[in-house]
């Protein structure tokens, strides 16, 4: 009954901690209605500024340089009054989850050939599957480590600088900012109903566990959790088709003709352009001083 009890708290707290989270990180803009640097230049210059700086992100091959871009956004989080607390929760959750599957197999030697720094296994002998061989030591390689090392610090440049885009932007100005930028209707509909939605969909997983909970007096087993699990994943497909329908079918009745009208309009500043050509600036130095063309 302990255990039984221990672990339904587990699950309580686990589902109410991943629905808020999710809520915080897509939901809130607390943070894009402060007086701010990023809040105060025009969506579509920060929607350029931020795909320049991933491609300038993707062209860095040393760490140094790619963890110099790190810290920048953490300078424009503080100019811009993001908690940096929140801040880096927002970015770390994520890079590690992502990163780990497949950062891990490439620092051994079976993926990545090099010099030995760690010995994981030895086998009897290698063995060989036609095109595919298995040295006797499977190790960590040193070119494994570097390539991990670069990977990750990548995957964290690049999430800083679009969670930190995220967080000083209202997402109907991002929405509207993709379409002023010529952006397929069709994509930016389907982003804009996906957020819509994806709030109502989360509650009613929560409502349902909730409600289930509210109705249970004694302890249920594994398998007994698991099969309700397995039937309110059913169910809640269902729903989410039935949902999807009525949203159409009230869009259609109240004069949806395939396009949202674009209520707000941008009207760029003297700031917005300064800050397209300082950015661009410092992307293009950090790029050419790191290969030693400047």
């Amino acid at each position: 009954m302990t255990s039984s009890m221990g672990h339904t708290r587990f699950l309580d707290k686990t589902l109410l901690s991943i629905t808020r989270l999710a809520e915080q990180s897509l939901f809130s803009e607390v943070s894009a209605q402060r007086r701010g640097l990023l809040q105060s230049l025009d969506v579509r210059t920060k929607l350029f500024t931020l795909l320049f700086l991933l491609v300038v992100i993707s062209l860095l091959r040393t760490p140094l340089a790619i963890w110099l871009m790190y810290g920048l956004s953490l300078v424009l989080a503080a100019l811009s009054r993001v908690p940096l607390r929140f801040f880096l929760k927002r970015v770390w959750l994520f890079v590690p989850l992502f990163s780990a599957a497949i950062v891990l197999p490439a620092l051994l030697n079976v993926i990545t050939p090099g010099d030995s720094v760690l010995v994981i296994l030895r086998l009897d002998s290698p063995h060989t599957w036609g095109p595919y061989s298995i040295p006797a030591e499977i190790a960590i390689t040193r070119q494994g480590l570097q390539g991990g090392i670069v990977f990750i610090s990548r995957v964290a440049a690049s999430v800083s600088f679009a969670v930190l885009f995220t967080l000083t932007s209202k997402w109907s100005d991002i929405f509207a900012g993709l379409r002023s930028l010529f952006v397929p209707r069709m994509f930016v509909m389907t982003l804009s109903l996906t957020y819509r939605y994806l709030f109502v969909f989360l509650r009613q997983i929560q409502d349902m566990y909730r409600g289930r909970k509210s109705r249970t007096i004694r302890s249920i087993s594994s398998a007994a959790d698991r099969n309700w699990t397995a039937s309110r994943i059913g169910v809640s497909f269902k729903r989410s088709v039935r949902m999807s329908e009525d949203i159409y079918h009230a869009m259609i009745s109240r004069g949806f003709q395939g396009e949202f009208p674009v209520s707000r309009r941008f009207r760029a500043r003297a700031r917005d352009y300064a800050w397209l050509v300082t950015n661009c600036g410092f992307g293009v130095i950090i790029v050419l001083l790191e290969r030693s063309l400047l």
